[in-house]
């Protein structure tokens, strides 16, 4: 059995556990048992076959027992703890991982520290230090590379990893917690880094304790341990979300919980903000695709800066009713290069993730604890990396303004505090000479518009975090031993916990419209469904729910709603024009031409409507009539050359052929497609230019996305028309021979 094998086995128990298919569980959990070859874990499957046996039994024979769903729920729970157990137990065997070899590692330094087993809190290994800082006469040393503070910092990295690697806490670990919570020589970057490993080790092996320490953690009263503690419950309650039923303290927890004030609104932006982490491969794809050069060849000329000759898309499609607001409307819609960057940024969006990947190879990153600490000022390696910078740099003002920067995240200010060290003399004195002047520029604005309020300083805490997080998980050297948090469909709004925090209905709607904007339509149908079963019987909700069905090409669940939508009297003229689309698709194209017809009366110069008759006379091969509207859009945008080839095409098709050819004379050769070419030879053909016609078969014939398969399957479909206008039909079959010869 291989890591993925387990790994998936195991999630076979949990799923079948929630299902109640216990037997099924049983049965994986024995395969996975005797490939583990422990004694005690064979023994306590047997001991759980037997009770559930017994259960059965009785059950059937009408034995009466109050508290068989109490002993039924503990018997679900004890499976779980075993299957957690014994996948442990056999990654341990088998996978090699850097994880198991420091776990091997925190059990060796316990032996030699004489205790293998920590059952009281004078059992850690580093209890002699840990009191010595816990000492009131305790004083943090100021200089970070002296011999106190670098005994400091091990001891601190010691507990992250106790905490992070051990399986279940405890009441040591349980009373480790508490005092290092409340000990003030224990400051707050110290509390976030602990916060860290906790949510690490929940997230890598369930344990109930760990959760109820987040939930402590979140009363805590500095604003960067709470906002990290309210991810860390919010990625770990939906990890293990099918299990919370059977824990009821939990579940108590978070009845407790949704009365905080506003967990509704933090919860919810949380949520955004892991649903976003979905867009950073795109962005990251956008910014070295599309803005960043699009930045580089900006000009002053406003018709370039505006791009006007693309006002109007090739395709002549319509897209979502311009009639709809958006969530979002803090945010203006912008078009240019430079202003789409800077509002992915205000977003939220992780728009430096491809800047500041290849910065994360320096040494300081192969220490696990540096990816989850937050940016601070007494940082060592901060030091050390200003440290030869003259005098005439204001260091303070430098690291003050990172520090308060809400747009990079903690690993991305180290990753450039360390790159500083790097750089030639006089760029990097030019660089931070220009970033202390931004910085300036910054605290200046941030002090007129008074951005740093309590609920935006949240927001850049957990958005900085989780961005920290995404780093972690997607660039950390040993990334493959650890189940990547944001990938799948992250669909938290589904889960147990998050219908027990959120009642506020908007706030579901507000997800529904992220996913809106961002073009994911099986999560917006999915939601939007479930707010339509919950009473919202807007004509909003049902025209969206329709243009999802469009989206996923479900024609006729998309005409049906839209014909419903069509009942509100509201938006007519879009709503008229996605039931003549729906009709066109389902080729219902004589109702589709009568909604279009409809369409033109209420904007007759509309290009998208005038193109969709033409397409609809064209389907009904009424070629004239086709004709008439494809030469309206081409005199409505005689710069449009997708409207060339329909006319080219029907002029082929009504035998004008010398009118057929000078339109596709029009269309440059690398505007035409495998279909073009092949068109053009048919024309050329029936002109009689064989040669001609032959060339343009081969041009077809060698495109990229098509073979002489492909092209026979296309030409046989237009043999009427070439017999139509005058070729022998004994020449095709040779016209036929002779390309294969020729491409041979």
């Amino acid at each position: 059995m291989d890591v993925r094998e387990a790994i998936e086995k195991h999630k076979s128990i949990c799923s079948l556990i929630s299902q109640k298919r216990v037997k099924e569980a049983l049965e994986v959990l024995s395969e996975l048992v005797d490939i583990s070859m422990t004694g005690d874990l064979h023994d306590d499957l047997v001991n759980f076959k037997s009770t559930y046996e017994y259960m059965l039994k009785y059950t059937l024979e009408g034995v009466e027992d109050p508290e068989r769903h109490k002993v039924y729920n503990h018997l679900l729970i004890s499976i779980l703890e075993l299957a957690d157990k014994t996948n442990q137990k056999i990654l341990s065997q088998i996978s090699g991982w850097q994880t198991c070899r420091l776990k091997d590692d925190l059990e060796k330094n316990q032996k030699y520290a004489g205790k293998s087993d920590i059952e009281r809190l004078e059992d850690f290994s580093f209890k002699e230090e840990l009191d010595e800082i816990l000492n009131n006469d305790y004083s943090i040393s100021s200089d970070p590379v002296s011999e106190q503070s670098k005994k400091h910092n091990r001891l601190i990295i010691n507990i992250f990893y106790y905490l992070w690697l051990t399986n279940t806490y405890n009441k040591a670990y349980i009373d480790l917690v508490k005092i290092i919570s409340k000990n003030t020589n224990i400051r707050w970057f110290e509390k976030c880094l602990f916060v860290s490993a906790i949510t690490l080790s929940l997230l890598r092996y369930f344990d109930e304790d760990k959760f109820h320490i987040l939930f402590d953690f979140y009363q805590d009263n500095e604003k960067e341990v709470t906002q990290r503690a309210l991810v860390g419950l919010i990625l770990a309650l939906y990890q293990h979300d099918k299990r919370l039923y059977l824990y009821s303290k939990i579940l108590k927890r978070l009845s407790v919980l949704q009365d905080e004030k506003n967990i509704q609104q933090e919860t919810e932006a949380i949520i955004l903000q892991i649903i976003r982490s979905r867009e950073t491969e795109k962005i990251s794809k956008k910014l070295r695709e599309e803005i960043i050069p699009e930045m580089t060849k900006l000009r002053p000329k406003l018709e370039d800066k505006l791009d006007l000759n693309k006002l109007i898309p090739d395709d002549l499609d319509e897209d979502k009713n311009p009639d709809w607001q958006t969530v979002f409307e803090n945010s203006d819609k912008l078009f240019e290069k430079v202003e789409e960057f800077t509002k992915l940024q205000m977003e939220g969006a992780d728009v430096f993730m491809t800047a500041f990947s290849n910065l994360k190879q320096f040494d300081f990153f192969r220490e696990m604890t540096n990816w989850f600490i937050p940016f601070y000022p007494e940082n060592a390696v901060i030091d050390e990396s200003l440290s030869q910078e003259n005098t005439n740099f204001d260091k303070t003002l430098f690291i003050e303004g990172l520090a308060g920067s809400a747009f990079l995240c903690n690993s991305d200010k180290y990753s450039f505090i360390l790159n500083v060290r790097h750089m030639p003399q006089s760029q990097k004195t030019m660089m931070l000479e220009l970033f202390n002047m931004e910085i300036k520029g910054m605290n200046e604005l941030a002090e007129q518009d008074e951005i740093l309020d309590q609920s935006k300083r949240s927001k850049v805490i957990y958005t900085q975090y989780l961005q920290d997080l995404y780093r972690f998980y997607k660039l950390f050297q040993h990334k493959n031993e650890f189940k990547d948090i944001f990938v799948g469909k992250l669909d938290i709004y589904n889960s147990y916990f998050y219908k027990t925090i959120i009642k506020d209905q908007d706030i579901q709607r507000n997800i529904a419209e992220y996913f809106f904007e961002k073009n994911y339509y099986e999560e917006v149908l999915e939601i939007y469904t479930d707010l339509q079963r919950s009473g919202d019987k807007s004509y909003e909700i049902v025209e969206k729910i329709a243009f999802c069905y469009q989206k996923l090409e479900d024609w006729e669940n998309a005409l049906n709603l839209y014909l419903q939508a069509e009942l509100f009297d509201k938006n007519r003229l879009w709503i008229v024009k996605k039931i003549g689309l729906c009709y066109r698709k389902l080729k219902n194209t004589e109702k589709a031409l009568e909604y279009y017809l409809e369409a033109e009366k209420l904007e007759q110069n509309n290009l998208y409507i005038q193109a969709s008759i033409g397409h609809c006379y064209l389907d009904l091969k009424n070629y004239e009539s086709a004709l008439k509207h494809y030469f309206k859009v081409q005199y409505l945008s005689p710069t449009k050359q997708s409207v060339v080839r329909p006319i080219a095409w029907i002029y082929f098709v009504m035998g004008k052929l010398e009118s057929s050819k000078k339109y596709y004379q029009k269309l440059s050769e690398k505007e035409l497609t495998k279909y073009d070419f092949i068109n053009f030879g048919h024309v050329e053909w029936c002109l009689g230019n064989r040669k001609e016609a032959v060339k343009l078969y081969k041009k077809s014939i060698k495109q990229k996305d098509n073979s002489f398969e492909l092209f026979l399957t296309t030409f046989n479909d237009d043999k009427e028309h070439l017999l139509k206008h005058g070729i022998i039909p004994d020449d095709i079959p040779i016209m036929l021979d002779y390309l294969q010869y020729s491409l041979a």
